[in-house]
């Protein structure tokens, strides 16, 4: 059912720190968990990693290219070297591959990860026939999740373990059963993201399996609006609005809007959920646009 909004939600949320750029002025790493990133070269999810590296969060992270994601990071993000060799591992392998998400998933030790942040998406294709673009992996989203489900389920039942992990997955606006978007955006959402869409909706379904399995303690998942490029335009603009299953929860729903940065995007993922550990927005699907 629609939810209501959590009072005053942009007024937890900081401001977006500047790219540290050195391991120097880290932010003290004690009690600090392990954050698992599928999707990490993408604009949002590198996003919440340089954020979450920056405040000494340790992390893990699933790329094909390896150098491309520490490319990023130093040179789009003002990582040093000296961060990323103390903070994170890069596994290289594919998502949907079980093996290697298990090894992402679960670190050298045998130890799980306490969250995992999912942004894979795939890429817009358009066919000859311009009425339906598609995207090079029409699945991405879905299979990724369920090779994910898959490691999950093969650790919780092959080792013991204490916690399952927090999961905070990049769906978005469009694919819920209530109006999320603006109705001028409507043509173009029926038009540009009927694959896409399709897959998050299945990746959504993927999400809570995963719950309902007992695969991890619980989920976000985060709906933006139209994803734009450019600098953040700081959390007062950002908007939010939710929609959850708890019972007795009434209220506005859904957050209405056209664009978001994917930097802010990426600053709301790292603020409002990993450092949260979900908080108020706990097996909810959570809308955010300006």
């Amino acid at each position: 059912m629609l939810g209501s909004m959590p009072p005053k939600p942009n007024a937890r949320l900081r401001t977006p720190p500047q790219s540290l750029g050195s391991d120097k002025i880290i932010i003290s790493t004690i009690n600090r968990p392990t954050v698992a990133f599928f999707g990490a070269t993408g604009g949002c999810t590198l996003a919440t990693l340089s954020f979450a590296l920056e405040s000494g969060y340790f992390a893990r992270a699933l790329a094909r290219t390896p150098d491309k994601l520490v490319d990023q990071l130093k040179k789009q993000r003002g990582l040093s070297q000296a961060v990323l060799d103390a903070k994170l591992v890069i596994v290289k392998g594919n998502a949907k591959d079980p093996k290697a998400a298990k090894k992402v998933v679960m670190d050298e030790d045998g130890q799980t990860v306490d969250q995992i942040v999912f942004g894979i998406g795939g890429t817009p294709k358009f066919t000859p026939n311009p009425l339906k673009p598609t995207l090079d992996d029409p699945h991405v989203c879905e299979e990724a999740m369920a090779s994910i489900n898959t490691a999950i389920s093969d650790i919780k039942h092959s080792s013991q373990v204490h916690q399952m992990p927090l999961l905070t997955a990049l769906s978005t606006t469009g694919v819920s059963k209530s109006r999320d978007t603006p109705m001028m955006m409507t043509p173009l959402y029926h038009w540009l993201g009927a694959v896409p869409h399709a897959d998050k909706k299945k990746l959504e379904d993927q999400v809570e399996l995963a719950k309902s399995e007992g695969l991890i303690r619980d989920y976000v998942i985060v709906r933006p609006s139209l994803l734009v490029d450019g600098q953040t335009q700081g959390t007062k603009e950002v908007k939010v609005g939710w929609e959850g299953k708890a019972p007795g929860e009434t209220g506005e729903g859904a957050a209405v809007g056209y664009t978001i940065t994917r930097e802010d995007v990426g600053y709301f993922v790292f603020d409002s959920v990993v450092a949260t550990n979900g908080a108020d927005y706990l097996g909810k699907k959570v809308s955010i646009t300006y």
